[in-house]
């Protein structure tokens, strides 16, 4: 597991306050493992009797005491593990144990892992290099579900770092790695010709060729389908598409 970069400290580990529906529960980071307050956990879970719970489900080497500043002062408080909460979580039948379940699986531990730290407000920044590597070997649903936001706020994101017009029913397109390998295909056969025979342009910064001059140097298996291509070319980010249908004088 990472390292958790936490704002308070107690002795020799950190503290980590969570809330889960307006119930606090405390945690610690020690030599980078998260544990959560065994009592505290147990009863937001559902469970009636919290020490039973514990004994019963939890594994001994998956508890540690541990001293706490409390209102009455210091105390020594049981503190279980992840493998000691996954055990307390699987063996309860209550709702609020599945809500559980999937608030700390889906939102807590990921932005934990990520940040090093976790923030109801402020949860992981996602750059525009990051949307475009996700859409290279990812779906909208699976980019919605990875990064923990509706498919609409995908589509937006996509939207703006592609600059494709997007709505709800016609998504932004997504680089495949069917598409990716079209280009590195194509690339890599523009690579062995002269170009200064095959480009039209006389900008430094840019390469304008012609795609059917070009399919007609390769062998047919040297170059992908061209609609496969034409669609990767749209969405490629390095070298970055500029404009087609275009003649331009060489």
């Amino acid at each position: 597991m990472q390292q958790y970069n936490t704002a308070s400290n107690q002795g020799n580990n950190t503290v980590m306050a969570l809330n889960f529906e307006n119930q606090a529960l405390d945690t610690r980071v020690i030599d980078s493992e998260l544990w959560f307050a065994a009592n505290n956990l147990a009863s937001m879970l559902g469970f009636g009797n919290a020490r039973q719970a514990i004994s019963t489900h939890v594994e001994t080497e998956d508890v540690q005491k541990l001293d706490t500043l409390t209102k009455g002062g210091k105390q020594a408080i049981n503190f279980v593990n992840e493998s000691g909460m996954y055990a307390l979580i699987f063996g309860s039948t209550k709702a609020e144990a599945k809500r559980f379940k999937h608030w700390v699986t889906s939102t807590v531990l990921p932005q934990i892992r990520k940040t090093g730290s976790y923030s109801v407000n402020k949860p992981p920044t996602i750059t525009d290099a990051d949307w475009q590597r996700y859409s290279r070997s990812m779906t909208i649903p699976e980019m919605a579900a990875f990064t923990d936001h509706s498919e609409q706020q995908v589509i937006n994101a996509l939207h703006k770092v592609m600059g494709s017009a997007v709505t709800a029913t016609n998504p932004a397109p997504v680089m495949t790695p069917e598409m990716q390998y079209a280009l590195d295909q194509f690339w890599s056969f523009v690579a062995t010709q002269d170009l200064a025979k095959i480009n039209h342009s006389h900008k430094a910064h840019e390469l304008a060729i012609s795609i059917p001059d070009i399919y007609a140097l390769a062998e047919p298996w040297e170059l992908p389908d061209t609609s496969l291509l034409y669609k990767a070319l749209r969405l490629s980010d390095t070298p970055r598409f500029h404009r087609a249908n275009t003649v331009m004088a060489s």
